[in-house]
């Protein structure tokens, strides 16, 4: 197995698992280094044989077999390491701005090839300025922790792997091996989610508006486990054909071009005898909200409904205690 192809099981774990989110704000961008050709906006030598594969964007099925199609394995060793962070970072603030975002580059090198150290004390400042994260995942990069290191190594990587973990250092960011990144691959990601409360109000011994002696304790309640529901899926349907002055997809996406995604719409509608078809469409604000009495329905404004609202507040209220030996209930539905 090359070191492109065991760094690609990280790669696509990564990108897949943002794909699993559904998340539109979860974007991806693809920085390929040490590539025949260079693609990016910033013409020098230094940024040469490096090529944005795919910009910052929401990663969808079609993009990733695009991607597996042109992540091959290049002719040439040229290409800078630290000039590729650059790009991913003039990327990310050109996309992201002034947003809220966290944002991250990871980047997945064997530490081969030559690196230059040259303005790497504004690269550091530049990242904490922006607040992206750093993560360093080496090929054979030696980590004591985790027992891997690399014998017989040429001194021009053993130099990269003391510049590159020197960067992340100072990026306050991570430096890690290759194989432990592969090997934690196999443990289940733990999706932590946020507890909503299905209970928020006050416990209440006493009518705290009357007595003074009253005590009022606020509680909120949770649900101890949540159902785990599998991603749902999206309706889609075939095209018909492609409209009028549309251009012909373009290679590689024929499959999500093919599809069309389905829309849902409510219309309201009347009887009209003078109609044609017997009824006639009705907007929604034109709806006046009412209740069946009998085989009547009355209507009732907002105004009025809102008179006849009980104004409660949620809570719940300790009415009385009684002795356990006069309990008549089950022992298990005791509350001791």
């Amino acid at each position: 197995m090359t070191d492109l192809e065991w760094a690609m099981q990280y790669v696509w774990d990564r990108i897949t698992a943002t794909v699993a989110t559904g998340r539109k704000t979860a974007t991806v961008g693809v920085v390929g280094l040490r590539t025949d050709g260079t693609i990016n906006d910033l013409e020098e030598e230094n940024f040469s044989n490096i090529s944005i594969l795919f910009g910052l964007g929401q990663v969808l099925m079609p993009d990733i077999r695009q991607l597996r199609e042109t992540i091959k394995p290049s002719k040439t060793n040229r290409g800078d390491a630290i000039s590729s962070i650059v790009i991913a970072m003039q990327m990310i603030i050109e996309y992201t701005k002034k947003n809220k975002y966290k944002r991250k580059i990871v980047l997945v090198t064997n530490g081969t090839g030559a690196m230059s150290d040259d303005n790497i004390e504004g690269i550091i400042e530049k990242m904490k300025e922006v607040n992206i994260e750093l993560v360093i995942i080496g090929a054979d990069f030696d980590d004591a922790e985790y027992g891997v290191k690399e014998e017989d190594k040429d001194s021009r990587k053993a130099e990269n792997k003391t510049l590159l973990r020197t960067l992340a250092e100072d990026c306050e960011g991570v430096y890690g091996t290759l194989e432990q990144a592969v090997s934690e691959l196999d443990i289940p990601r733990i999706k932590v989610t946020k507890s909503m409360p299905s209970f928020k109000g006050n416990l209440m011994l006493g009518n705290p508006e009357e007595y003074d002696t009253a005590i009022t304790i606020p509680v909120e309640r949770y649900f101890r486990t949540y159902v785990a529901k599998p991603i749902s899926a999206s309706s889609f349907v075939p095209r018909s054909g492609t409209e009028t002055g549309s251009q012909a997809p373009v290679k590689g996406n024929i499959e999500g071009d093919a599809l069309a995604s389905v829309r849902t719409s409510r219309t309201y509608e009347i009887i009209d005898e003078s109609a044609p078809g017997g009824r006639i469409d009705v907007e929604r604000d034109d709806l006046a909200k009412g209740y069946e009495y009998g085989r009547t329905a009355v209507p009732i404004e907002q105004t009025d409904e809102n008179v006849a609202n009980l104004q409660t507040f949620a809570g719940m209220g300790l009415i009385g205690f009684v002795q356990k030996d006069q309990v008549c209930f089950p022992r298990q539905s005791q509350m001791l």
